[in-house]
């Protein structure tokens, strides 16, 4: 696999540095610094966000904001400070462990205007930096070697209720065009869209995360891609081995990669991959295959193992040929998939799996080929993509967009009521909808397959209300 052989060479020295500092950085203290302006720079009696943040960093009272503590400080913004702060001084670069809280992402912008990084933390790995209720804009880097075209984090990064648009990275081996990360990254009711990387080897046009867990939970990774080549991951890429990339009620939906020699349009991830009540959809690979298989995976390339629970993994299509799913060391790995959706509508000739689906650990799923085997499915065949009756992907309610399961589809009352009433999906669909619902009308509630749980026939009203 492409991405397990690959060292980049222009993290080396900055991650290593980071990851060496396992220690805490003093006594805990905290201050509430209140932004009171969408200013940059320094305004006489008003603190502005990025004086803001050298307060944090410094301990002290800076222009018009309070000292920072040692360790963690807020940074909150007072009511009415609205509309965009558009960054004429550089980057942002926040050194001790803060939290950012914004008054929410449709409400305030931070814009880089494509000048700059919008933020860089500089701090050990042993701290957190939080961003709330943001939206981050428009952020680049044009070096080589230089990555997160909006975010660059050496610090764990948790992303909450916030969005990341319109950044990239231009340079070689520059990964993460909107958000580059060292460690343990977590994104919460967050969306990454609508960034790229443009230079050769550079992965994660959406997210890289180089060491440390990555899970999304109510998130959407959508519309990111790769340009140059052997730039892998157009959404998300999980890169070093032994850590894994976990997808709860989100979706990672029309990435691409465009270079030759690169794989997995939607996301690819070192360890293993958990796909729980999600959507992998639309997602594709494109470019020259050398004859290496690197243009496979449309929508995710994982070197160890991949687990498919209450899913639906539609239209991933990879170049010349590929599988939409790889499992990059089949004979050690497995894939297991419950109550799952594997379809393609034939868009593209490509097979679903590069193996078959575990059997020992995987029941009542659907697929649109023999590729993912045949001994799990639901009829023990594949299904025609017409009977599996999916809605264009849409918001259908919820943090996320879903494929709405139409009426007389296969995956109506057709999942296995234990996996379902098991945690993590204990009887709740993607979009937070309950299972089981009587979906057919039969006067018997099973849940469905897939991630989205269809109405009960007999109501007018989708989330069960009725006359």
């Amino acid at each position: 696999m492409s991405f397990r052989s690959y060292r980049p060479r222009l993290l080396a020295a900055r991650v290593a540095a980071a990851l060496a500092a396992v220690f805490a950085s003093g006594t805990a203290g905290a201050a509430t610094i209140t932004v009171t302006t969408t200013d940059d720079g320094s305004v006489p009696g008003e603190c502005t966000l990025r004086d803001a943040i050298a307060a944090a960093n410094a301990n002290t009272a800076t222009a018009g904001c309070v000292a920072g503590d040692v360790g963690h400080d807020d940074i909150v913004f007072a009511p009415g400070v609205t509309g965009t702060i558009a960054l004429t001084g550089g980057e942002l670069e926040i050194v001790e462990e803060a939290s950012i809280t914004g008054p929410g992402a449709a409400s305030l912008t931070v814009d880089a205007q494509q000048s700059s990084r919008i933020f860089s933390m500089t701090g050990d790995a042993s701290l957190t930096t939080t961003l709330t209720g943001l939206t981050i804009a428009n952020g680049r880097t044009t070096a080589d070697n230089d990555s997160g075209g909006a975010i660059r984090c050496l610090t764990a990064l948790t992303l909450i209720d916030s969005v990341v648009t319109g950044s990239s990275t231009a340079g070689a081996t520059a990964p993460g065009g909107g958000v580059f990360t060292a460690t343990t990254t977590l994104l919460t009711r967050s969306t990454v869209s609508g960034n790229w990387t443009e230079g050769y080897g550079s992965l994660g046009g959406g997210v890289m995360v180089v060491f440390g867990l990555a899970t999304l939970t109510d998130s959407t990774i959508s519309d990111n891609w790769t340009e140059g080549d052997t730039a892998g991951g157009g959404g998300l890429v999980e890169f070093w081995g032994w850590f894994d990339a976990t997808l709860i009620n989100s979706t990672i939906s029309g990435n691409a990669t465009y270079g030759d020699a690169s794989q997995a349009g939607g996301f690819a991830a070192g360890g293993n991959a958990f796909v729980i009540n999600s959507t992998v959809s639309g997602n594709s690979t494109h470019g020259y295959n050398s004859g290496d298989g690197f243009t496979d995976a449309g929508a995710f390339s994982v070197t160890g193992n991949v687990t498919l629970i209450n899913s639906t993994i539609v239209d991933n299509i990879p170049a010349q040929g590929g599988p939409s799913i790889n499992l990059a060391t089949p004979d050690t790995t497995l894939l297991t998939a419950t109550n799952s959706i594997l379809a393609n509508s034939g868009r593209g000739a490509a097979p679903l799996c590069s193996r078959a689906i575990d059997v020992g650990s995987s029941t009542r799923n659907l697929a649109t080929d023999d590729s993912c085997g045949t001994d799990t499915l639901i009829g023990a065949a594949p299904s025609a993509f017409e009977d599996l009756a999916l809605a264009e992907l849409a918001d259908n309610g919820g943090a996320t967009k879903t494929h709405a399961v139409l009426a007389g589809s296969v995956a109506i009352d057709a999942g296995d009521a234990d996996a379902c009433a098991a945690a993590p999906i204990s009887n709740l669909d993607q979009r937070g909808g309950v299972r089981p619902v009587d979906g057919d009308g039969d006067g018997t509630a099973i849940c469905d397959v897939g991630s989205f749980e269809a109405a009960d026939a007999g109501l007018i009203f989708a989330d069960g209300f009725d006359f």
